[in-house]
């Protein structure tokens, strides 16, 4: 469209181009027939046989111009108008009589023998009448006429034009450049024993190079705003698809993207929103088998329990009291992997169950310390912290959960601790860091990224006791997401394993 539009514009203002030349050229030649008309008294008769062409002189108000035309007349302009399939020209003038206004206009089909032979013959024929000398009418007729006329001095006869003449007038040869527009013409007349010359005549006039520039960035700017339109709205549809993503990313899988158009990036939407329903559904089964069967789970082991204890007071071998008290421990544990199933669907899911509230978290962290001193004497737990300043000590947390997130990492590093655990708390630049370290056997590097993988064991042979259910880290990593933040684990500096919290100090994903 851009480029149909320049090329358009380029025809009409070649259009407009050549009109203003016919005027200037035919508005010369026909204002130069003003003097004979005069002279004949209004009789355009003789003009007509000198041209060659029909020439008419009317009264204004009897001309069929309109009244736009007329004003451009009476203002001097040339009225220049096409008259048949042929491209002839209609070509008036004012012509101006005892303060009587008339049109002249005459009708021009060839343009370059009625320009050319027509200006020789009317030169001619004021030589004719006498009333002025060849310099003279030069001299008075260039005012009227756009384009040279002089007479050729001897010198130029001699050498270049020696054979002139035998052309006389209102014969004429011509002389063009190279491209054919532009010629020079030359008639010789008897009755001053004179060769006249008149040119340069540029037929086709070329478009200017202010037009082209003008249009060359009109059509620039066009495009430039075509461009950014199409890149606009592809970028609004690409944004929709972001957020939406986004969300669906933060656990709101019920998000979905508004097509509003049937483009390529309306259909991407669409699929788009076909994939998320998808997902949505699929998510939704699976944790609703998880809670059912966590859920179905509870009863049976609650049975379960309930006679495991009734035999344990019904019986006084000491074997069977072994065996019963080893059911029991597994049946407990069962419980507590039920439980750790139901904490990890929930964190999954997301939603309201997160209240956050500003909490002094080194507060938090002595108290998970001293939880954990109560519990086991295997290893020495330490906490150290270089912050000690109240506003940098507090943070907007779910401080249920967060609690349990530092609770699981201390209580993993214990189950692997040699001797030692210890826990560190910082804050920069708005950022909240707990360090836990320990000075176990660690993680080899190659298992880093999927240490906070659901159900993952990195060493097959530990048992339940030592290895956990494999669901302790990655509610870890779930509770610090709906925190805003990331759970990264390192190597400690006694050669253990570093687990870390990292988490904006007051803000938080709106769970909501």
């Amino acid at each position: 469209m851009v480029s149909m539009t320049t090329i358009g514009t380029l025809w009409l203002v070649n259009q407009i181009t050549f009109q203003q030349h016919s005027q200037a050229m035919f508005g010369g030649l026909l204002g130069l027939t003003k003097r004979s008309i005069l002279f004949h008294d209004m009789d355009s008769q003789h003009v007509s046989k000198l041209l060659g062409v029909p020439i008419h002189v009317i009264s204004m108000d009897e001309s069929k111009n309109s009244w736009v035309e007329k004003q451009r007349l009476l203002q001097g302009q040339v009225l220049v108008n096409a008259v048949d399939a042929e491209e002839g020209l209609e070509v008036s003038v004012l012509l101006n009589s005892k303060d009587k206004h008339y049109v002249l206009s005459g009708e021009f089909k060839d343009f370059r023998t009625s320009l050319i032979q027509g200006a020789f013959s009317l030169i001619n024929d004021e030589l004719k009448r006498g009333e002025h000398s060849v310099d003279a009418l030069l001299k008075e007729i260039k005012e009227d006429l756009n384009f040279g006329t002089r007479m050729l001095p001897k010198q130029e006869l001699q050498t270049g034009h020696s054979h002139s003449h035998n052309v006389h007038v209102p014969d004429h040869y011509g002389h063009y450049d190279i491209s054919g527009n532009v010629g020079h013409f030359y008639s010789y007349f008897p009755i001053v024993d004179k060769v006249i010359e008149i040119g340069p005549i540029q037929f086709k006039p070329d478009i200017p190079f202010q037009a082209i520039f003008v249009v060359v960035i009109l059509a620039i700017i066009i495009t430039g705003i075509a461009v950014y339109w199409l890149v606009f709205r592809f970028e609004v549809g690409l944004q929709k698809l972001e957020r939406a993503s986004t969300r669906i990313a933060s656990g709101h899988l019920n998000s979905r993207v508004k097509v509003g158009s049937d483009d390529a990036v309306g259909r991407l939407g669409e699929a788009f929103n076909r994939m998320a329903e998808q997902i949505q559904h699929l998510m939704g089964v699976q944790k609703e088998m998880i809670r059912a069967i966590s859920h179905e789970l509870r009863t049976p082991v609650a049975r379960m329990r309930f006679g495991v204890q009734m035999l344990e007071d019904t019986t006084e071998d000491a074997y069977l009291q072994k065996q019963l008290k080893d059911m029991d421990q597994d049946l407990q544990e069962l419980d507590e992997l039920v439980d750790e199933i139901l904490t990890y669907a929930r964190l999954e899911e997301g939603g309201p169950i997160l209240e956050f509230k500003d909490a002094n978290i080194l507060e938090l962290i002595e108290q998970v310390g001293e939880e954990t001193k109560r519990r086991t004497d295997k290893v020495k737990v330490t906490i150290n912290s270089e912050t000690h300043a109240e506003e940098d000590i507090f943070s907007s947390i779910e401080y249920r959960y967060m609690h349990r997130a530092i609770q699981n990492l201390v209580g993993n590093a214990c189950r692997y601790a040699t001797k030692q655990v210890h826990i560190e708390f910082s804050c920069q630049d708005n950022i909240c860091r707990i360090d836990v370290e320990d000075d176990g056997e660690g993680i080899p590097k190659k298992d880093w990224d999927r240490v906070f993988s659901p159900f993952t064991r990195l060493d097959d042979s530990r048992t339940r006791s030592s290895g956990g259910y494999g669901l302790g880290l990655s509610i870890v990593q779930r509770i610090i997401y709906w925190h805003g933040g990331r759970a990264i684990v390192s190597e400690s500096r006694w050669g253990g394993a570093k687990m870390s919290l990292l988490w904006p100090k007051n803000d938080q994903i709106n769970p909501n």
